[in-house]
């Protein structure tokens, strides 16, 4: 049996129904592969989570309270109308909520011209770009120098494959994706100074931001790609 990654988000989530949830404990418990795929999901969950609920629980700041409570109140309507209980978001749409806020964060000055920004968000994912697709699709590692940089490609553990890249614009990105179907989906993306994505393992690892080293770290099933096994891959359209 086959889940989505819908699904299996909202199994990490414990937003299934029971016999839904019992279908996924079932088959991960003889599937090594998606056993792997939820503890992705449940890893990528804890990482929004302890990222994002200090910022949800930040006081707001007195200045705003005062504003708010110093503007005059709107005339209340003159019927009364039922309220409906407040929904409980689930993971796929916290997912979204979260990854726009990376967005925002990270690509500013990159979202200022749409058409030049290597990451959207669709579906609750980070997906790479037409731009930074296409180099994730086309390039080779090692091109130093152009606008797009490739670095490390690797499989990973349930045997896709993934690749780093570091995006040079006014404010240099550096990130790790990985082929979903027809699709880049990114994986970590962090700001990037002075990192150069190419050079051997070791010395990409070691350029790239802590977070996206990490994720790298996580990921890597084996050694690395060589040249002529990245070539090849290349070749079947990087699919398994």
């Amino acid at each position: 049996m086959t889940f989505s990654d819908e699904t299996l988000m909202a199994y990490a989530d414990e937003e299934l129904d029971a016999t839904t949830r019992a279908a996924v404990e079932a088959a991960a418990a003889a599937d090594p592969l998606l056993a792997e795929r939820i503890a992705r999901h449940r890893a990528l969950r804890a990482r929004l989570r302890a990222a994002f609920d200090p910022v949800l629980d930040e006081p707001l700041p007195g200045r705003l309270l005062a504003s708010v409570r110093a503007a005059p109140e709107a005339p209340r309507p003159p019927r009364v109308i039922a309220l409906r209980a407040r929904p409980r978001w689930s993971w796929p749409q916290w997912g979204a909520v979260a990854a726009s806020l990376v967005l925002g964060v990270l690509l500013g000055p990159l979202l200022l011209r749409p058409a030049s920004a290597p990451v959207d968000t669709r579906g609750g994912r980070m997906l790479a770009s037409a731009t930074l697709a296409r180099a994730l699709s086309e390039q080779l590692a090692g091109n130093s120098g152009a606008p797009i940089e490739i670095g490390v490609s690797f499989r990973e553990k349930s045997g896709v494959y993934c690749r780093t890249f570091v995006v040079h614009e006014a404010q240099s990105l550096a990130g790790l994706a990985c082929r979903q179907r027809t699709a880049w989906q990114v994986l970590a993306l962090a700001p990037a100074e002075n990192a150069a994505a190419g050079g051997g393992y070791a010395r990409a690892a070691s350029a790239l931001p802590p977070a996206v080293a990490q994720t790298l770290d996580e990921l890597i099933a084996g050694a690395p790609l060589d040249a002529g096994a990245e070539a090849a891959a290349r070749a079947r359209g990087w699919n398994p």
